[in-house]
């Protein structure tokens, strides 16, 4: 195999060392893999291609930026979601006891409904028996009224009734 010669600045040297001890191959191989690699470019400029690596990269790193804070955004919205979640059962635990607490307070009522229509049903009751009574003693009382005798009467037998006796 033929060999190619070629001078090489000393920073760039210390580059291609650096790239070829971190791929664990001879500065020869490293070399002759990137003529091939330039080969098959088709003859591309390598500034342009630099350009658009540079611009590719900074693609990456914004893409990279990008993805790391839909993870975060994602992240903060699970966690809402648990938390709207633990509301949400919180608030149906509420509304069971409320249901609850409502149905006892119906019972309650219709109980107290029951209670006062008995209670409005005694009070008709006496109600009825007032009025009855009332009827009586106004009866009783025009009855006694027409048995007493007229008060001429009424002073004889008071003051003498008893000499017919002696």
């Amino acid at each position: 195999m033929p060999r190619v010669y070629a001078p090489v600045e000393y920073a760039i040297l210390a580059q291609i060392d650096a790239d070829a001890k971190e791929k664990d191959i001879s500065r020869a191989q490293w070399v002759s893999t990137a003529i091939e690699s330039y080969l098959h470019l088709g003859g591309a400029n390598p500034e342009e291609m630099h350009h658009e690596l540079v611009q590719l990269r900074t693609e990456k790193e914004q893409t990279w930026r990008e993805i790391t804070h839909l993870k975060r955004t994602e992240e903060k919205a699970r966690e809402e979601a648990a938390q709207v979640k633990a509301r949400a059962d919180k608030l149906q635990v509420d509304l069971e006891q409320a249901n609850m607490g409502l149905a006892g307070a119906r019972e309650e009522l219709a109980g107290a409904k029951v209670e006062a229509d008995k209670l409005r049903e005694a009070m008709n009751l006496k109600t009825d028996e007032i009025s009855f009574l009332r009827g009586h003693v106004s009866q009783l009382t025009q009855t006694v009224s027409q048995l007493a005798l007229p008060p001429s009467q009424e002073e004889a037998k008071a003051k003498h009734w008893y000499q017919f006796w002696k």
